[in-house]
């Protein structure tokens, strides 16, 4: 920012204001603001060096003036309300200055703890009475506001990092409420009370709108629920009902009806819920606390939307030539890369999201707006009694997080039917396809030895061979041993197998393919005597994630092993995989399953430690499959760069190999960063070093996964 002097009297309107400024006088400029003054102004200002009052750092300002220096779009301007009022409840002797663009003057005009809106530039004489300046200009492209949720990006500028509600605070104007209640209700009316949704297709750049054929998918699901309208400012498209007409969409165009923004804050006031691609319609939303969905594929929806409780963020799950979703690029002048590269128009990360998905991201909205719900009672491990907080609300079901041991589980829990999970005939109606799970995979088998062959080729079995290799021989017993796989691997190192599984499907084809001894059943209960033990081993991969009962499974396995000296191991979903650490954890993984009615639990390393010491065993050893540079690319988007050689030519180099080149030693020892976690437990005593033994697996495995057997002539 620069403070600029008048050469001359001047008047004019610039920046949403008109201005008149005597010569002499001193006007402070964000940079890319001066940049947008017409030429002929421009010269009628001199750069002037003057002093400014210091940053905030977080001082006490009762009895001070604190200036925030703002321009911000409307978006912008509604997610700096939460550290505004923040600053006010703190300080309430305080004086909270605040400038910021004409467009955006009307959603903070109206705020009663705005002591004084100043626009954008500001007089200097202002600044020059301030005690403290808060600076949020020139941020864009900048990697602090880059890589923050918008709201917590202002809170961390103002100091005060929380809120007590961090959504945005909309003042409604109850008169064009009442101008436009009356159209809201005859919609209502005419299409026999359905509920109104509101569809914000458009954003401020092409490469974030949607495109329009993805409401009419969206009609399908929608329609005996809601009736959807398209409430579009004027500036922002004249085209709505050529889109409309041209995919045939029903969707009723109130976009003429939108003077402003205070029409469009009534019309998301008047609604019943949102999908928007547009980020002002997205905070409005979310601070008026409505049902809503955010479609951003370019943009990672979670620097949007984090702080919004009634808000879901559904991510594009698209892997292109030239980009992975989400790009972070926040506006270009035309389409993305990757559209043009397909001669497309509209994002194809965006066209790739499912109408289904949204729907359902739609309905776990509804949920996340309800006030009242059952919660429970405990924990399911720790048994833990306090207040156990709401996580996120997906497919229907609602995951809870205990404060206490760290485990997520949904409330009320329910398992599936494994048979019809199986069934390729099952038409479940809900956000998983289960045609389309690995279940269907497990099914397709061949020989025994091609079976092991291709098995061990799967990196979490790698793994466990320098395990299986140390465990002490005798009977194996794989809980939801599917179709036998696992077992035909351990038979190879020497025990004795046998097997439990819950679909009649699978048992039929372990017993008839592979002639193994496996029973069906869904509980230790229903075990035959054959089938009771005791056992050396008892293994079960990807099973503890799918059952009502963890801690009372982990008994019941305790029971059934040797009492001398038993093993247990196991995996699971990994909580702290690279990806999710790459990606800050994504909260809403619509893509992998990781939710009700498929998975019912989630499973953080100290959770699943606790768990199995409480179950009874004395020793537990937690880790990970190693971490393999497929993974990597999957947290994480290597950006080319460009070598300028002396002669003038110019290089461009692809970083990806480059990267994954110099990440081999974390390949290596990586112990907690794979895609599948671990633990092996010891029931009495082991005099085996596991920590040694689990050390040499990881490396071997991941030497194996990353550069293959090295035996080819």
């Amino acid at each position: 920012m620069k403070v600029y002097m008048a050469r001359a009297d001047l008047k004019f309107n610039f920046n949403g204001y008109d201005f008149e400024v005597k010569k002499g006088e001193k006007l402070l400029f964000a940079e890319d603001v001066f940049a947008l003054l017409p030429q002929n102004l421009k010269t009628l200002f001199k750069e002037e060096k003057v002093g400014f009052p210091p940053f905030y750092r977080g001082e006490n300002l009762n009895g001070k003036t604190i200036l925030v220096i703002a321009q911000a779009a409307i978006g912008d301007a509604l997610c700096m309300t939460p550290a505004l009022r923040e600053i006010k409840r703190r300080y309430p002797d305080c004086r909270l200055w605040v400038s910021i663009s004409g467009r955006a003057r009307p959603v903070l005009e109206k705020l009663s703890y705005i002591d004084k809106l100043l626009p954008m530039p500001i007089p200097y004489k202002y600044v020059s009475k301030a005690d403290y300046l808060v600076k949020v200009i020139e941020m864009v492209n900048t990697p602090q506001f880059d890589e923050l949720n918008l709201v917590e990006y202002y809170l961390w500028k103002c100091y005060v990092y929380h809120a007590e509600d961090e959504t945005p605070d909309i003042v409604i104007d109850e008169e064009v409420v009442a101008e436009l209640k009356p159209i809201f209700e005859e919609i209502k009316r005419l299409s026999g009370g359905k509920k109104i949704l509101l569809f914000h297709y458009l954003a401020s750049s092409v490469h974030r709108t949607l495109p329009p054929r993805l409401l009419k998918e969206i009609e399908e699901y929608i329609k005996e629920e809601y009736v959807p309208v398209i409430c579009s400012l004027p500036d922002e498209d004249i085209t709505v009902d050529v889109a409309l007409e041209t995919y045939d969409i029903t969707a009723g165009n109130l976009s003429y009806l939108m003077k402003d923004i205070r029409y469009l804050i009534a019309g998301v006031s008047l609604a019943d819920a949102v999908i928007t691609a547009d980020t002002a319609t997205l905070h409005i939303a979310g601070g008026l606390k409505k049902p809503t969905v955010l479609l951003a594929g370019p943009i990672d929806g979670e620097l949007r939307s984090r702080t919004y409780p009634t808000v879901i963020n559904v991510p594009a799950n698209y892997r292109g030539k030239t980009c992975v979703a989400p790009c972070g690029k926040h506006a270009i002048s035309g389409p993305c890369p990757e559209a043009e590269l397909k001669g497309e128009f509209y994002s194809p990360c965006l066209q790739s999201i499912p109408a289904r998905v949204v729907y359902y991201a739609l309905k776990d909205a509804e949920i996340l707006a309800e006030k009242n719900f059952a919660k429970p009672d405990k924990c399911l491990v720790c048994e833990y009694k306090g207040e156990i907080p709401l996580f996120e609300v997906i497919n229907g079901a609602r995951i809870f997080e205990c404060p206490s041991c760290g485990l997520q589980f949904a409330y009320p829990i329910k398992a599936e039917d494994y048979d019809k999970a199986y069934d390729s005939k099952t038409k479940y109606m809900g956000l998983i396809d289960l045609t389309k799970t690995a279940y269907q995979s497990f099914k397709e088998v061949s020989d025994p030895k091609t079976e092991v062959k291709k098995w061990l080729k799967v990196p979490h079995f790698t793994l466990l061979q320098a395990i299986l290799d140390k465990l002490p021989k005798g009977t194996l017993f794989d809980i939801g041993c599917s179709t036998g796989f696992f077992l035909l691997i351990a038979k190879r190192f020497g025990f004795e197998v046998y097997g439990m599984e819950a679909s009649s499907e699978a048992v039929e084809i372990a017993k008839r393919n592979f002639g193994l001894k496996v029973c069906k059943a869904l509980t230790f209960e229903e075990l035959t005597p054959e089938f009771r033990g005791p056992y050396k081993v008892i293994t079960a991969f990807e099973v503890l994630e799918h059952v009502d009962d963890p801690l009372g499974f982990l008994k019941g396995i305790y029971n059934l092993l040797s009492s001398d000296e038993g093993y247990f191991l196991m995996s699971c979903p990994p909580f702290y995989n690279f990806e999710n650490l790459a990606k800050g954890y994504r909260k809403f993984k619509w893509w992998f399953w990781d939710y009700p009615p498929h998975h019912l639990t989630r499973w953080k390393p100290w959770t699943l430690f606790y768990a199995l010491k409480k179950a009874g065993f004395s020793q537990v050893y937690i880790f990970t499959e190693p971490l393999i540079p497929g993974t990597v690319l999957e947290g994480i988007t290597p950006l080319n760069f460009t070598l300028k050689l002396e002669d003038g030519r110019t290089i461009t180099l692809n970083s990806t190999a480059i990267l994954l080149e110099n990440l081999k030693p974390l390949y290596l020892n990586s112990r907690y960063l794979g895609n599948f976690m671990y633990a092996l437990a010891v029931k009495g005593e082991s005099k085996i070093d596991w920590e040694r033994v689990i050390e040499r697996a990881i490396r071997f495995s991941a030497v194996e996964i990353i550069w293959g057997e090295g035996d080819k002539i």
